[in-house]
């Protein structure tokens, strides 16, 4: 499982997002792509914004469709603390 925090900076503000799994299955059934290949193999802008829409719209930050969204924002910002894959158990 990936750990991800990521700070979205739009023309508002910052706001700072968590990737829960729920938006982790909705990355991977949208794209039909595990997250864990998408991130290591084939990472596109894409991928970071759609996680960080998805992530804003379950907190209820955004009610905007995706292209919508991306007019508003500045960046994707990941929290390089939490963006790292968690440690495997021993």
């Amino acid at each position: 499982m990936i750990a991800m925090k990521l700070n979205v900076v739009t023309t508002t503000g910052t706001v700072p997002v968590t990737i829960s799994p729920k938006v982790q299955v909705e990355f991977e059934r949208h794209y039909k792509l595990g997250i864990a290949k998408a991130f290591s193999d084939d990472l596109k802008m894409e991928h970071i914004y759609f996680l960080a829409w998805k992530a804003m719209a379950h907190v209820g930050k955004t009610t905007a469709t995706f292209d919508a969204w991306l007019d508003d924002v500045i960046d994707v910002e990941m929290d390089s603390d939490d963006s790292a894959p968690l440690a495997p158990t021993p």
